[in-house]
């Protein structure tokens, strides 16, 4: 199976893939509508774009042995999201840092049973942590929503970064890498605008903020991943699940900030 390559060209078919836009766009929907609709909901629907991830993303990164890569994220995936659907009226949150730790755990075993002489090892650790923590930074965005004005920040976290996946696609060829930055913050910041004016004056500011950093957050991952160039269909579309669900973490935090 070829591995993913490198690319200097300025509009990567990553990032005009209509995979990995349908696949960050889906998933956005998904998460946020189940932000609104309450905890569970948001965390089966993180789960469920959590799976396409875990069996696309070490397609995309070109990882030796993927199948085992894939089986480790999901396993992780399916863990993150009971923390989070039985923990009842606690988010479950601190009890995801031993999932979290679990995964790398099985990442680890995952390395000991290769049989291939454990060729591209420190790579091959590398992306799956780097998986590990994509999922679990949407976890975190399920998490977020049983509190007050918790989907608000879902909405505008996620919503911020699938505007800069889809900006990313129409940027002209020739200033895509250089707009897509300032694009990607401006959007964010108007999605916080919105946002807050609609959710009330109190956790403006705060929305505001979240929609920047979201923003800046959504762009940095898309530059490192627009790097591989892959034509597998799964890992294109895991591209697009990573750069939505990398957010998902600001959505916990702008919470805090909103109800301490």
């Amino acid at each position: 199976m070829p591995g993913a390559s490198l690319t200097e060209s300025p509009a990567s078919r990553l990032a005009t893939s209509s995979l990995a836009l349908g696949g960050g766009v889906l998933t956005a929907a998904l998460v946020v509508i189940g932000a609104y609709a309450g905890s569970d909901v948001a965390a089966y629907a993180v789960l469920a774009t959590g799976l396409a991830l875990a069996w696309g993303w070490p397609l995309l990164l070109g990882l030796p042995r993927p199948t085992g890569t894939s089986l480790v994220l999901a396993a992780a995936c399916l863990g993150m999201a009971g923390v989070v659907v039985f923990s009842g009226d606690d988010d479950g949150m601190q009890a995801l840092s031993v999932v979290l730790a679990g995964g790398l755990v099985l990442a680890f075993l995952h390395q000991l049973v290769r049989t291939d002489g454990r060729e591209d090892l420190t790579v091959s650790l590398a992306g799956c942590s780097f998986g590990l923590v994509l999922l679990a930074s949407g976890m975190f965005s399920a998490g977020a929503a049983p509190y007050d004005q918790g989907d608000a920040a879902v909405a505008v976290a996620i919503g911020a970064a699938a505007l800069g996946l889809l900006a990313d696609a129409v940027l002209p060829e020739q200033h895509a890498v250089e707009w897509s930055w300032p694009v990607s913050v401006l959007l964010g910041v108007l999605v916080g605008l919105v946002v807050g004016l609609v959710t009330g004056d109190l956790s403006l500011n705060i929305l505001l903020l979240t929609g920047l950093v979201a923003g800046f957050a959504g762009a940095a991952i898309r530059r490192v991943l627009r790097l591989l160039d892959t034509d597998d269909p799964a890992g294109r579309l895991s591209y697009g699940i990573a750069a939505v669900l990398s957010t998902g973490v600001l959505a916990y935090a702008a919470q805090y900030l909103i109800n301490r």
